[in-house]
């Protein structure tokens, strides 16, 4: 069977890859902008360029490589100290990175990888412009300094001038899926390739010929200033079986010979090759004892480099060192895989639950210990299965360095961004879907939130202010905060918007909480004006139903002229989870078990008569207020002798959920719930059981929320005496939320 290059897949990883690199990129600049002098830093920046570059030309992204190809120089002569990193060339640096990033996107969605597309052609001129603009003054300032000192020639100048490059390609190069046309083309873009010779002396005969092999070798004169480490550079993604040797023009006699005398060919059919390459013997000679040594190359051939120059192996390190032998500590995996692989380890979970049911019925030893004992190993592979899918935060986090840098500077303001909790892991579906509720609160904090300077300064602060973004595990939890120390909420201005837009009564006594979060109404602003970034009224409404729509939920804590906090808690995954099953009239119901703490039985009569929905017990001298499932559900059936209290906590707030039986714990995967269910504020999910009966997943954040509101208006009531009724009153609002 012939083999066929999946090329369309090899690129599929340059683009993976391409985007993290220019993520990195972003981080590094904004990093050199609190400190230019961190050399690291700039390396590292200067690589991940480096590295865009030889990418797309060994994928024949020409598009790609000609416009790195300039930003590449001006951060090598940054590096070299030819150039100063100052707030412009920042920002120079970031529009190229945004460029790059556009580029990228135009040629993944089936745009020219050789032609610049013509929307995107101004954008390129001006950045490539003020690029070689850099270079310009660079080489200005350099001709300035070196005025009156001896000419500078190609052979004093270490790596620069005419080179040799002999290359000898792995008979699997081709299976390997890699292409030696992208590679030259690549040279080309930071040298002039002036003669290419082909070498086809291993080619067999027809009988012999392996259609899937590679034959093939190369005699280069090349012509760059890059030097060795550059031009091998280019070849580092073919496998270690493949030769790449150089030797630069103005070598010794001796030096040529050695390395004719390493070539695979015969001596006369090298030195011939060498010769029709444009690269005669040299005339003057050396001893044997004026020879530099022999330096090994990184796939084994003999490396031979001209005198005062450092050798360097084909992974570009001085000394010849090779590529390291180990092999990766990751392996790339396509999300879609992990998701299949999650959906089959919850269809397990399901068939276990089946067969442990079928045990216990037929009540069988053997049998319960054999069930058992495959339950926790199934429990181990969910956890596992689960693991593959957590991914830290702190990308998500430091895509926000930049965001705050530049509407900052856009508002004249001065604001520092402090993240912590970077390496806080969570689900990839949910760090995928928090982003754009996160970039809502970040915009509205810099809009709203945080003062100017000047206003900063009359209120007493610093000129400075600060903005967060945080992130820790809570209970099973994931919480992410987000924290500026501005200005805060208006509470009596969101007060009056509510009132004026209908959205409350002037009648309603609203707590402090509650005011906080007619900010989530839809269409909701306070913003005397409309601007670029926010004041429209569309943002936080969408907020608060994404959070909801991960099974999350969002808190406003605020305090006059002191700033404000956004919490959002998320769960670690949407998939799989430990829950606990009740009963309640003739159906089941489980409760994510990271939100239960304890569990009480009741004797009859404990709780009085099963007329109210909300009812409040004596925790232990706590006053705990509680929810009867039966009357949310409109269960018909018989009231239990006994009731049991399921105690659950979510951030601060604590409710008892009142249920008629204990079923214990259970591996739960969460089925989603079709449109019919949206309007229930109670139910965020469903699961199947062992017996193939479905059973909801009780929504606990939700049902907390509205037990203590109604706490809340219950304990106000009663010490204004109200009126009898109020709280059969609060029942019914609670019923018709959840009907």
């Amino acid at each position: 069977m012939a083999f066929e290059l999946d090329l369309d897949a090899s690129r599929g990883i340059f683009f993976t890859e391409a985007r993290q690199l220019l993520g990195e990129v972003e981080s590094h600049v904004l990093q050199l902008e609190q400190d230019p002098t961190d050399r690291e830093v700039l390396n590292a920046a200067f690589r991940a360029a480096h590295t865009i570059k030889g990418s797309a030309g060994v994928f024949g992204l020409q598009v790609i490589t000609h416009f790195v190809h300039d930003l590449e120089t001006v951060l090598d002569r940054v590096r070299n100290g030819e150039i100063g990193f100052d707030a412009n060339m920042s920002t120079l640096v970031l529009e190229c990175r945004d460029h790059i990033a556009d580029l990228v996107d135009c040629i993944e969605a089936g745009g020219s990888a050789v032609e610049v597309n013509p929307q995107m052609a101004p954008t390129q001129q001006t950045l490539t412009a003020r690029l070689q603009a850099y270079l310009v003054d660079s080489a200005r300032a350099t001709t300035k300094v070196a005025a009156g000192a001896e000419p500078v020639t190609d052979s004093m100048v270490p790596g620069s001038g005419v080179w040799h490059v002999s290359v000898r390609l792995s008979r699997t190069t081709l299976c390997d899926g890699f292409d030696p046309s992208p590679i030259f083309a690549y040279m080309q873009s930071y040298g002039d390739m002036q003669a290419v010779i082909p070498v086809l002396d291993r080619l067999p005969g027809f009988a012999e010929l392996d259609p899937e092999g590679c034959y093939l070798g190369f005699e280069l004169r090349f012509v760059t200033d890059k030097g060795q480490a550059g031009i091998e550079e280019a070849f580092e993604f073919l496998s270690e079986e493949s030769s790449v040797r150089c030797l630069q023009h103005g070598c010794t006699s001796a030096q040529w010979e050695a390395f004719a005398a390493g070539m695979p060919e015969p001596l006369e059919r090298a030195q011939a090759l060498l010769l029709e390459a444009g690269f005669p013997r040299p005339a003057e000679q050396l001893t044997s004892a004026e020879l530099p040594p022999e330096q090994p190359a990184s796939n084994g051939v003999a490396m031979v480099t001209p005198a005062g120059q450092a050798p360097v192996g084909r992974n570009g390190k001085v000394g010849g060192a090779t590529k390291s032998a180990s092999a990766s500590q990751f392996i790339r995996v396509p999300s879609d895989k992990l998701d299949a692989l999650i959906n089959l380890v919850g269809e397990l979970v399901i068939a276990n639950a089946g067969t442990v049911e079928q045990a216990k019925q037929l009540n069988h030893p053997s049998m319960l210990e054999s069930t058992s004992a495959v339950a926790g190993l199934i429990e181990e592979i969910r956890d596992g299965a689960l693991g593959l899918r957590m991914v830290q935060i702190g990308e998500t986090f430091q895509r926000f360095q930049r965001v705050v840098r530049d509407l900052s500077m856009g508002m004249g303001k001065q604001i520092q961004l402090e993240i912590s909790g970077e390496d806080t892991e969570l689900d990839k579906s949910v760090v995928e879907k928090i982003g754009d509720p996160l970039m809502h609160l970040v915009r509205n904090a810099l809009d709203h939130g945080l003062e100017t300077p000047e206003a900063r300064v009359a209120a007493g602060k610093s000129s400075t202010g600060k903005l967060g973004l945080h992130a820790y595990h809570d209970s099973g939890h994931i919480v992410i905060e987000v924290r500026d120390d501005g200005r805060g909420l208006a509470r009596d201005k969101i007060l009056a918007k509510a009132i004026e837009k209908g959205i409350v009564t002037p009648e309603q006594n609203l707590t402090d909480a509650e005011v906080n979060m007619l900010i989530f109404a839809p269409g909701f602003s306070t913003a005397d004006k409309v601007t670029d970034i926010s004041g429209r009224g569309v943002g936080m409404d969408v907020v608060k139903k994404n959070i909801e729509a991960l099974r999350g939920s969002v808190q406003v804590r605020s305090k006059p002229g002191q700033g404000c906090t956004f919490e959002i808690r998320l769960p670690l995954t949407l998939a799989i989870i430990d829950g606990f099953m009740i009963g309640v009239g003739g159906s089941v119901y489980v409760i994510p078990l990271s939100y239960v703490r304890e569990c009480l039985e009741l004797p009859p009569g404990a709780l009085g008569s099963d007329d109210r929905m909300d009812i409040h017990y004596d925790l232990r001298g706590e006053f705990l207020p509680c929810v009867r499932l039966r009357k949310v559900f409109g269960s018909k059936a018989g009231r239990p002798k006994r009731e049991n209290i399921i105690v659950v906590s979510f951030g601060d707030m604590k409710a008892g959920i009142v249920a008629d039986q204990l079923h214990g714990e259970s591996q739960t995967v969460i089925k989603p719930l079709g449109h019919l269910f949206e309007s229930n504020r109670a139910i965020s999910g469903a699961t199947i059981m062992g017996n193939g009966d479905v059973a909801l997943i009780i929504d606990v954040p939700k049902l907390i929320s509205e037990v203590s509101s109604i706490s809340v208006h219950s304990s106000e009531a009663a010490s204004a005496d109200s009126k009898p009724e109020q709280p059969a009153a609060q029942s019914q609002r609670l019923e018709q939320a959840n009907a």
